[in-house]
C-alpha cells in the first residue's frame, strides 16, 4: 500500500511538471514541423460508482455521494504521442473508494451465528498503454484502431462481523492482487464545427480475467492549444474463479460522468 502511495503522489507530481512546462512554452509548440511528434496530454475528474460482486458472493454497490461522503478520490489522466498516422498512448487511473454499508452475508435461524459484511474499502490503479493507428482522417471524423494491454492493480480491505447469541466478533482480512489483459479497439472524433467535436473510445479484451471493456463518449470544445472535454465513461472487468483476479471479485464495473482538460503541445 505504501509503495503505491508513492507512486501516486510521483504520478501527480510529474503530471504537474508536465503541464507546467508545456503551458510555459506554447510558441515552440507552436513552431514544429507536422513530420515531428505531437504531445497531448490531460488530466480529469471522473465521479463514477462502482458495482460488482466479491469472490463472497456479496453485491458491492458504491455511489459517487458514498465515495464523496468518505473523502476517498478517483482521479484519471492520459498522455498521447502523435506522428502523422501512428500514435502512442497510456491513460492512467487511480482509485481509493469505501462503501461503509451493511451486508447481510448469512442470517442463522434465532439464537445462531450471523455474518455481515460492514466495511469495504478498495485501492486500485488501472494503467492503459496502447498504440494506434489513423484509418479515416477527414474534416468531419478522425478514427484509429489500438492494440495494447491493460493493467489492473487492486487491494481490498473488508470488515467482516460474526453476531451470535452470547458473542460478537469482528475481523478485518485484506489482500491484493493484479492482472494483465490484452485489448484492441478503437478511438476518435466527430468534428461538428471548428470548435465542437464528439469524442469517443471503445476496448475490449481479455487474459488474466475473462473479459474486460470500456466505452466514452463525450463532447469537447477546442481553444488554441487546449480542449474541455466532458462526457460519460464505463469500464468493466469479468472474472471467474481461476482467474488471477477470482479471489477477490467475481465481477466489477466503475462507470460514471467524467469531466477535464487536455493540452497540445
Amino acid at each position: 500500500m505504501k509503495g503505491f502511495k508513492c507512486l501516486r503522489n510521483c504520478t501527480f507530481f510529474f503530471l504537474g511538471l508536465f503541464f507546467t512546462l508545456a503551458l510555459a512554452h506554447p510558441v515552440l509548440a507552436e513552431e514544429k514541423s507536422p513530420d515531428n511528434w505531437k504531445f497531448s496530454g490531460g488530466l480529469y475528474a471522473w465521479t463514477p460508482s462502482v458495482k460488482g460482486e466479491t469472490a463472497l458472493g456479496t453485491d458491492i454497490d458504491v455511489s459517487f455521494s458514498d465515495i464523496i461522503d468518505n473523502l476517498d478520490i478517483v482521479l484519471m489522466g492520459m498522455m498521447t504521442a502523435r506522428k502523422d498516422k501512428f500514435s502512442l498512448l497510456v491513460d492512467v487511473i487511480y482509485m481509493d473508494i469505501e462503501d461503509d454499508s451493511d451486508y447481510s452475508l448469512f442470517s442463522g435461524p434465532l439464537n445462531q451465528v450471523s455474518l455481515s459484511l460492514t466495511n469495504v474499502e478498495m485501492e486500485a490503479w488501472v494503467v492503459t498503454p496502447a498504440a494506434a493507428y489513423t484509418v479515416v482522417d477527414s474534416d468531419r471524423l478522425q478514427l484509429d484502431l489500438l492494440a495494447g494491454a491493460r493493467y489492473l492493480y487492486i487491494e481490498t480491505g473488508i470488515k467482516l462481523r460474526e453476531q451470535g447469541p452470547l458473542t460478537t466478533r469482528e475481523t478485518s482480512p485484506s489482500e491484493s492482487n493484479h492482472v494483465w489483459d490484452g485489448i484492441i479497439g478503437a478511438r476518435g472524433n466527430i468534428s461538428l464545427n471548428e470548435q465542437w467535436a464528439l469524442p469517443f473510445h471503445f476496448d475490449v479484451g481479455t487474459g488474466d480475467t475473462d473479459l474486460t471493456w470500456q466505452a466514452f463518449g463525450g463532447a469537447g470544445y477546442k481553444f488554441n492549444n487546449m480542449d474541455i472535454v466532458a462526457g460519460y465513461r464505463h469500464l468493466e472487468w469479468d472474472f471467474d474463479d481461476s482467474d488471477t483476479g477470482g479471489n477477490l471479485f467475481n465481477d466489477l464495473y466503475i462507470s460514471g460522468p467524467v469531466v477535464g482538460l487536455r493540452y497540445h503541445f
